[in-house]
């Protein structure tokens, strides 16, 4: 049975570009999780590990490596009730949240990541805070065919920040495909 999209591009619409809230990190960076996440992928670099020959670096710090950003600033597995009742609260009221609800009424809540990219402004580390996120849709296909089934490629991008700084300090661009898995 062909399933109808009318309409449906016209709803998606109106959550492109929209203002988000930030959403922060649970906890502040520290130099134990920068430590954990350089010994998960073995990366060796003296200026996220030995503080002294940090401080000697031209970052005058420690600091975290550029692809731990996203591992640094992940919501936490677990929080206690109430703070996860405003994260979630948060969370559902963003645009991207919304967009995706839609989706689903048209049964396409399987979602698998195309594409990646990351632009890394300035290091961050030990003493800038926890790391915010500001998640925004960027586009929203129309219905595509595609050979697990129709869905839509669905792009946004999220701009980090830290407590120290107002100022970006990466930006990383995602386009996933969010189909109707079970329909074949």
């Amino acid at each position: 049975m062909q399933r109808s999209y009318e309409g449906l591009e016209q709803r998606l619409t109106a959550y492109v570009n929209q203002p988000v809230d930030r959403v922060w990190s649970p906890w502040p960076l520290e130099a134990s999780s920068i430590r954990q996440f350089c010994g998960m992928v073995e990366d060796a670099n003296p200026a996220y590990w030995d503080e002294t020959i940090a401080a000697e670096s031209r970052f005058g710090r420690l600091i975290a490596p550029p692809h731990a950003l996203m591992a640094l600033a992940i919501d936490a597995w677990w929080l206690p009730a109430h703070q996860q009742a405003e994260l979630d609260r948060v969370k559902a009221s963003t645009a991207e949240a919304k967009a995706r609800a839609v989706l689903a009424e048209y049964g396409m809540t399987t979602v698998t990541v195309v594409e990646r990219e990351e632009e890394y402004f300035a290091p961050y580390g030990p003493g800038d805070g926890r790391i915010g996120r500001e998640r925004r849709v960027t586009a929203i296909s129309p219905v595509k065919q595609t050979k697990v089934g129709p869905g839509v490629f669905f792009t946004y991008e999220i701009d980090y920040f830290t407590e120290r700084s107002d100022e970006p300090v990466a930006r990383a661009r995602n386009v996933t495909l969010i189909y109707e898995g079970g329909t074949r």
